[in-house]
Protein backbone atom coordinates (compact mmCIF):
# COMPACT_ATOMS: atom_id res chain seq x y z
CA UNK A 1 0.00 0.00 0.00
CA UNK A 2 1.43 3.42 -0.99
CA UNK A 3 2.55 5.57 1.93
CA UNK A 4 0.00 8.32 1.10
CA UNK A 5 -2.87 5.82 1.32
CA UNK A 6 -1.46 4.40 4.57
CA UNK A 7 -1.26 7.87 6.03
CA UNK A 8 -4.80 8.63 4.90
CA UNK A 9 -6.12 5.46 6.55
CA UNK A 10 -4.19 6.22 9.73
CA UNK A 11 -5.55 9.79 9.88
CA UNK A 12 -9.10 8.48 9.37
CA UNK A 13 -8.68 5.97 12.20
CA UNK A 14 -7.19 8.59 14.52
CA UNK A 15 -9.98 11.05 13.77
CA UNK A 16 -12.64 8.42 14.39
CA UNK A 17 -10.99 7.48 17.66
CA UNK A 18 -10.64 11.08 18.83
CA UNK A 19 -14.24 11.94 18.01
CA UNK A 20 -15.51 9.22 20.33
CA UNK A 21 -12.60 9.08 22.77
CA UNK A 22 -14.79 10.37 25.57
CA UNK A 23 -17.93 8.26 25.49
CA UNK A 24 -21.08 8.27 27.63
CA UNK A 25 -22.71 4.98 28.67
CA UNK A 26 -23.94 4.44 25.10
CA UNK A 27 -22.34 4.41 21.64
CA UNK A 28 -22.24 7.93 20.19
CA UNK A 29 -21.68 6.60 16.68
CA UNK A 30 -25.21 5.19 16.66
CA UNK A 31 -27.23 8.27 17.65
CA UNK A 32 -28.65 11.17 15.66
CA UNK A 33 -26.88 14.50 16.12
CA UNK A 34 -30.14 16.40 16.70
CA UNK A 35 -31.38 13.97 19.38
CA UNK A 36 -31.02 14.22 23.15
CA UNK A 37 -28.30 11.59 22.99
CA UNK A 38 -26.59 13.60 20.26
CA UNK A 39 -26.43 16.62 22.55
CA UNK A 40 -24.92 14.46 25.29
CA UNK A 41 -22.26 13.20 22.88
CA UNK A 42 -21.31 16.79 22.00
CA UNK A 43 -20.56 17.74 25.62
CA UNK A 44 -17.76 16.36 27.80
CA UNK A 45 -19.70 17.47 30.89
CA UNK A 46 -22.84 15.58 29.89
CA UNK A 47 -20.89 12.50 28.87
CA UNK A 48 -19.14 12.44 32.24
CA UNK A 49 -22.47 12.84 34.04
CA UNK A 50 -24.04 10.09 31.92
CA UNK A 51 -21.25 7.65 32.79
CA UNK A 52 -21.50 8.54 36.47
CA UNK A 53 -25.27 8.05 36.48
CA UNK A 54 -24.88 4.71 34.69
CA UNK A 55 -22.45 3.52 37.37
CA UNK A 56 -24.65 4.74 40.25
CA UNK A 57 -27.77 3.24 38.65
CA UNK A 58 -26.13 -0.18 38.28
CA UNK A 59 -25.07 -0.06 41.93
CA UNK A 60 -28.62 0.87 42.93
CA UNK A 61 -30.02 -2.08 40.96
CA UNK A 62 -27.79 -4.45 42.94
CA UNK A 63 -28.99 -3.03 46.26
CA UNK A 64 -32.67 -2.58 45.47
CA UNK A 65 -35.18 -5.23 46.46
CA UNK A 66 -37.56 -3.76 43.86
CA UNK A 67 -35.44 -3.93 40.70
CA UNK A 68 -38.35 -3.72 38.26
CA UNK A 69 -39.76 -0.68 40.04
CA UNK A 70 -36.39 1.08 39.91
CA UNK A 71 -36.27 0.40 36.17
CA UNK A 72 -39.69 2.02 35.78
CA UNK A 73 -38.43 5.10 37.63
CA UNK A 74 -35.34 5.24 35.43
CA UNK A 75 -37.34 5.03 32.22
CA UNK A 76 -39.52 7.85 33.52
CA UNK A 77 -36.42 9.89 34.33
CA UNK A 78 -35.05 9.39 30.80
CA UNK A 79 -38.31 10.68 29.34
CA UNK A 80 -38.04 13.72 31.58
CA UNK A 81 -34.43 14.28 30.56
CA UNK A 82 -35.34 14.14 26.90
CA UNK A 83 -37.97 16.84 27.49
CA UNK A 84 -35.13 19.30 28.13
CA UNK A 85 -35.39 20.35 24.48
CA UNK A 86 -38.29 22.51 25.69
CA UNK A 87 -36.01 24.47 28.05
CA UNK A 88 -34.29 27.72 27.12
CA UNK A 89 -30.90 26.16 27.88
CA UNK A 90 -31.18 22.49 26.94
CA UNK A 91 -27.66 21.60 28.02
CA UNK A 92 -28.02 23.16 31.47
CA UNK A 93 -31.40 21.49 31.91
CA UNK A 94 -29.84 18.12 31.12
CA UNK A 95 -26.88 18.69 33.44
CA UNK A 96 -29.29 19.60 36.24
CA UNK A 97 -31.41 16.52 35.58
CA UNK A 98 -28.35 14.27 35.74
CA UNK A 99 -27.05 15.94 38.91
CA UNK A 100 -30.39 15.59 40.70
CA UNK A 101 -30.84 11.95 39.67
CA UNK A 102 -27.31 10.98 40.72
CA UNK A 103 -27.83 12.64 44.10
CA UNK A 104 -31.23 10.98 44.44
CA UNK A 105 -29.90 7.46 43.81
CA UNK A 106 -26.82 7.96 45.99
CA UNK A 107 -28.94 9.08 48.92
CA UNK A 108 -31.51 6.34 48.55
CA UNK A 109 -29.19 3.42 47.81
CA UNK A 110 -25.69 4.63 48.58
CA UNK A 111 -23.73 6.25 51.40
CA UNK A 112 -26.47 8.17 53.18
CA UNK A 113 -28.50 5.17 54.24
CA UNK A 114 -26.98 1.81 55.15
CA UNK A 115 -28.77 -1.10 53.52
CA UNK A 116 -28.66 -4.83 53.82
CA UNK A 117 -28.51 -7.16 50.83
CA UNK A 118 -32.29 -7.11 50.46
CA UNK A 119 -32.26 -3.36 49.92
CA UNK A 120 -33.93 -2.47 53.22
CA UNK A 121 -32.48 0.28 55.37
CA UNK A 122 -30.57 -1.33 58.25
CA UNK A 123 -28.26 1.27 59.78
CA UNK A 124 -28.65 4.75 61.18
CA UNK A 125 -28.95 7.86 59.04
CA UNK A 126 -26.53 10.62 59.98
CA UNK A 127 -26.01 13.70 57.85
CA UNK A 128 -24.93 17.30 58.43
CA UNK A 129 -26.31 19.92 56.04
CA UNK A 130 -25.40 23.61 55.88
CA UNK A 131 -26.87 26.59 54.04
CA UNK A 132 -26.72 30.35 54.60
CA UNK A 133 -24.87 29.96 57.88
CA UNK A 134 -27.42 27.57 59.42
CA UNK A 135 -26.44 23.96 60.18
CA UNK A 136 -28.79 20.98 60.47
CA UNK A 137 -27.60 17.69 61.93
CA UNK A 138 -30.14 15.03 60.86
CA UNK A 139 -30.07 11.62 62.55
CA UNK A 140 -32.43 8.63 62.46
CA UNK A 141 -32.15 5.21 64.07
CA UNK A 142 -33.49 3.36 60.98
CA UNK A 143 -33.44 0.01 62.80
CA UNK A 144 -37.15 -0.87 62.93
CA UNK A 145 -40.48 0.03 61.34
CA UNK A 146 -40.81 2.91 63.85
CA UNK A 147 -37.72 5.09 64.29
CA UNK A 148 -36.47 8.13 66.16
CA UNK A 149 -35.69 11.22 64.08
CA UNK A 150 -33.48 13.94 65.59
CA UNK A 151 -32.82 17.32 63.98
CA UNK A 152 -30.21 19.45 65.73
CA UNK A 153 -29.99 23.02 64.38
CA UNK A 154 -27.23 25.53 65.03
CA UNK A 155 -26.61 29.06 63.82
CA UNK A 156 -30.12 30.35 64.57
CA UNK A 157 -30.14 33.67 66.42
CA UNK A 158 -32.92 32.90 68.96
CA UNK A 159 -33.75 29.20 69.37
CA UNK A 160 -31.61 26.19 68.48
CA UNK A 161 -33.81 23.63 70.23
CA UNK A 162 -33.29 20.00 69.26
CA UNK A 163 -36.30 18.44 67.51
CA UNK A 164 -37.06 14.79 68.30
CA UNK A 165 -39.97 12.82 66.92
CA UNK A 166 -41.00 9.28 66.14
CA UNK A 167 -41.41 8.48 62.45
CA UNK A 168 -43.23 5.62 60.75
CA UNK A 169 -40.53 4.23 58.47
CA UNK A 170 -36.95 4.91 57.43
CA UNK A 171 -35.24 8.17 56.57
CA UNK A 172 -34.07 7.77 52.98
CA UNK A 173 -32.60 11.24 52.44
CA UNK A 174 -32.42 14.84 53.59
CA UNK A 175 -31.79 18.13 51.81
CA UNK A 176 -31.34 21.75 52.80
CA UNK A 177 -32.66 24.45 50.45
CA UNK A 178 -34.14 27.93 50.20
CA UNK A 179 -37.11 27.18 47.98
CA UNK A 180 -38.90 30.47 48.61
CA UNK A 181 -35.67 32.50 48.18
CA UNK A 182 -36.17 34.48 51.40
CA UNK A 183 -32.56 34.19 52.56
CA UNK A 184 -33.38 31.59 55.25
CA UNK A 185 -33.00 27.85 54.66
CA UNK A 186 -35.39 24.93 55.07
CA UNK A 187 -34.59 21.35 56.00
CA UNK A 188 -36.44 18.54 54.17
CA UNK A 189 -36.28 14.99 55.53
CA UNK A 190 -37.63 12.17 53.33
CA UNK A 191 -39.25 9.12 54.92
CA UNK A 192 -40.52 5.86 53.43
CA UNK A 193 -42.66 3.44 55.42
CA UNK A 194 -41.59 -0.16 56.00
CA UNK A 195 -43.07 -2.95 53.90
CA UNK A 196 -43.69 -3.44 50.20
CA UNK A 197 -45.57 -0.15 49.77
CA UNK A 198 -42.79 2.17 50.94
CA UNK A 199 -45.27 5.04 51.26
CA UNK A 200 -43.54 8.41 51.33
CA UNK A 201 -43.88 11.18 53.89
CA UNK A 202 -42.06 14.41 54.62
CA UNK A 203 -40.70 16.05 57.76
CA UNK A 204 -39.70 19.65 57.06
CA UNK A 205 -38.90 22.87 58.92
CA UNK A 206 -38.18 26.45 57.90
CA UNK A 207 -35.65 28.73 59.61
CA UNK A 208 -37.69 31.92 59.99
CA UNK A 209 -35.34 34.83 59.32
CA UNK A 210 -32.61 32.54 60.72
CA UNK A 211 -34.13 32.97 64.19
CA UNK A 212 -36.02 29.76 64.98
CA UNK A 213 -37.63 26.76 63.30
CA UNK A 214 -41.28 26.30 62.39
CA UNK A 215 -42.91 23.33 60.70
CA UNK A 216 -43.72 22.99 57.01
CA UNK A 217 -47.01 21.27 56.16
CA UNK A 218 -47.53 18.99 53.17
CA UNK A 219 -51.14 18.00 52.50
CA UNK A 220 -51.52 14.17 52.53
CA UNK A 221 -51.69 12.82 49.00
CA UNK A 222 -54.86 10.86 49.75
CA UNK A 223 -56.65 14.23 50.10
CA UNK A 224 -55.89 14.95 46.45
CA UNK A 225 -58.55 12.96 44.59
CA UNK A 226 -57.03 13.62 41.17
CA UNK A 227 -53.32 13.01 41.74
CA UNK A 228 -53.76 10.10 44.16
CA UNK A 229 -55.37 7.96 41.44
CA UNK A 230 -53.04 5.01 40.81
CA UNK A 231 -50.87 5.84 43.83
CA UNK A 232 -49.51 2.87 45.80
CA UNK A 233 -46.41 4.32 47.44
CA UNK A 234 -42.76 4.05 46.34
CA UNK A 235 -42.29 7.83 46.58
CA UNK A 236 -39.08 9.70 45.82
CA UNK A 237 -38.55 13.32 46.92
CA UNK A 238 -35.97 15.83 45.73
CA UNK A 239 -35.45 19.58 45.54
CA UNK A 240 -35.53 20.86 41.96
CA UNK A 241 -34.51 24.52 41.61
CA UNK A 242 -37.14 26.49 43.60
CA UNK A 243 -39.59 23.65 44.21
CA UNK A 244 -39.92 20.31 45.96
CA UNK A 245 -40.63 17.41 43.63
CA UNK A 246 -42.39 14.19 44.59
CA UNK A 247 -42.31 11.27 42.14
CA UNK A 248 -44.05 7.93 42.26
CA UNK A 249 -45.09 5.17 39.83
CA UNK A 250 -48.72 5.09 38.71
CA UNK A 251 -50.52 1.76 38.98
CA UNK A 252 -53.30 0.62 36.70
CA UNK A 253 -56.14 -1.26 38.34
CA UNK A 254 -54.74 -4.76 37.79
CA UNK A 255 -50.99 -4.02 38.14
CA UNK A 256 -48.95 -6.11 40.56
CA UNK A 257 -46.96 -4.29 43.25
CA UNK A 258 -43.71 -5.07 41.45
CA UNK A 259 -44.77 -3.88 38.04
CA UNK A 260 -46.65 -0.57 37.67
CA UNK A 261 -47.55 0.21 34.06
CA UNK A 262 -49.18 3.61 34.33
CA UNK A 263 -45.99 5.65 33.99
CA UNK A 264 -44.52 8.04 36.56
CA UNK A 265 -46.24 11.05 38.13
CA UNK A 266 -44.25 14.05 39.34
CA UNK A 267 -45.77 16.66 41.63
CA UNK A 268 -44.01 19.98 42.20
CA UNK A 269 -44.64 22.17 45.22
CA UNK A 270 -43.81 25.78 46.08
CA UNK A 271 -43.30 26.96 49.66
CA UNK A 272 -45.89 29.54 50.70
CA UNK A 273 -46.95 31.08 54.03
CA UNK A 274 -50.07 29.58 55.60
CA UNK A 275 -52.34 30.81 58.38
CA UNK A 276 -50.28 29.29 61.19
CA UNK A 277 -47.32 27.65 59.46
CA UNK A 278 -45.54 27.27 56.13
CA UNK A 279 -47.22 25.13 53.50
CA UNK A 280 -46.11 23.33 50.36
CA UNK A 281 -48.57 24.26 47.62
CA UNK A 282 -48.98 22.02 44.57
CA UNK A 283 -48.20 24.02 41.42
CA UNK A 284 -47.61 21.36 38.77
CA UNK A 285 -48.54 17.75 38.08
CA UNK A 286 -46.99 15.76 35.24
CA UNK A 287 -47.46 12.12 34.30
CA UNK A 288 -45.00 10.62 31.83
Amino acid sequence: MPSKIKNSVLITVLLSTSIYANQPSFDCSKVKKDSSEGLICSSDELMDLDRELSTVYQQALKKSSKEELLKVYQRGWIKGRNDCWKAKDEKKCMADQYTYRIKELKEKYGLSVGQDTSGNASSSFDKILTLQGVIFHVQATNNSSLNQLTITPSGLSIKNDVIKQEIDGFVTGAEVADINSDGSPEIYVYVNSAGSGAYGSLVAYSANHKKSLSGIYLTPLENDKKNSVGYMGHDEFTVIENSLARRFPVYNEDDANCCPKGGTRQLQYKLVPGEATWQLKLVKSTTF
